[in-house]
């Protein structure tokens, strides 16, 4: 698996959490803006040394 990879996984879960949360009821939906953040900063920092 590569980090672009990754990141887009943790993009795609970060999306889907708040959502199951809600749903739920449950404190899950909070760790999903925390995913996405991680997925943004890994492809950001990807696209800014270029590898």
């Amino acid at each position: 698996m590569s980090v672009r990879t990754l990141a887009i996984a943790l993009l795609i879960l970060g999306a889907i959490l708040p959502i199951i949360g809600l749903q739920a009821g449950s404190p899950v939906g909070f760790i999903g803006p925390v995913l996405l953040l991680l997925g943004a900063i890994l492809l950001w920092t990807r696209k800014r040394h270029g590898r």
